[in-house]
């Protein structure tokens, strides 16, 4: 069973550092790794010698095509039975491609895993779910982003990534394979660290847009309305256009957006599952 590690990455050597160096530190070597640099404009020297000393092949853009690109390039790239994705400010824990194995070898087809948040390791996001189910889909990405997604070569190259959408491409893929009734495992346990709040990540942009400009990020609900149902449609809509509201500007014209948009009772929804998150202390899942 040969796994292939693929990573994006754009702008982030220091990230990518850490991410070979969880590699590394894997209680069992990948088959590959394969790095798809976006078309960084920053140097990526200092993280050539741990790129060297794992024999990762680095492919880098001439033109910037965006994540979803670039993981569809790994893909075809990949020459290993199972290609795991692995974003440049993640790390994985040690037993992350010991498990894959394990799993992989009961006939399992694709697998998402838990994680903990780096840096506040006490901070546990899993989803106690063996298979993936509907229940769990519709209430959003319940499970994991990307580096706790793998999946056989043959059924990516056959389920590409949405390249049209910027974001939620992580649960448009698990929907599609979901509806495809293949053995889509899910391990209910922390195996990668997942960096929360990065400077230039999806907080940090939508904190910065205008209501205006949200509609770009609601292409995956669109995608999937017929799969969530309305109920579910709008709560996810919803969550798209609320989230990190208390870190925006002008925040009542974010609810009115919600309210126009998803409509009076998922507006409400969220404002009462941020206030039970806050009072049970429990992290907002992904």
């Amino acid at each position: 069973m040969k796994i292939s590690v693929v990573i994006t990455t754009f702008n982030r050597p220091e990230f990518l550092i850490e991410a070979l160096e969880g590699i590394k530190n894997q209680y069992c070597s990948p088959h590959e790794v394969i790095i798809i640099d976006d078309n960084s404009s920053v140097s990526y020297k200092s993280a050539m010698p741990i790129v060297d000393s794992t024999a990762a092949k680095y492919y880098r853009q001439n033109i910037s095509c965006g994540a979803n690109k670039a993981r569809n390039l790994g893909v075809e790239y990949a020459t290993g039975d199972i290609v795991a994705f692995l974003d440049d400010d993640d790390v994985w824990l040690p037993e992350y491609l010991k498990t894959l194995q394990e799993v992989y070898r009961s006939g399992t087809e694709a697998v998402v895993t838990g994680f903990k948040q780096l840096g506040k390791e006490d901070v546990i996001v899993v989803n106690k779910d063996i298979l993936v189910s509907k229940p769990s889909l519709l209430r959003g990405n319940t499970y994991c982003g990307m580096s706790g997604f793998s999946a056989k070569r043959q059924l990516l190259l056959k389920n590409t990534f949405d390249e049209s959408l910027n974001n939620g491409q992580d649960w448009d893929m698990y929907v599609r394979l979901f509806q495809q009734d293949i053995a889509f495992v899910n391990i209910p346990k922390p195996l990668f660290l997942y960096r929360f709040q990065n400077e230039d990540g999806i907080g940090a942009k939508v904190r910065k847009m205008k209501p205006a400009d949200i509609d770009k990020r609601l292409g995956s609900a669109y995608k999937h309305k017929d799969f969530l149902g309305d109920y579910w449609f709008n709560k996810r809509v919803s969550d798209q256009i609320l989230f990190s509201l208390k870190h925006k500007n002008k925040k009542l014209s974010w609810v009115f957006k919600s309210l126009k948009v998803a409509g009076f009772k998922a507006t409400i929804v969220f404002f009462y599952n941020a206030v039970k998150r806050k009072v049970l202390n429990k992290p907002m899942s992904i």
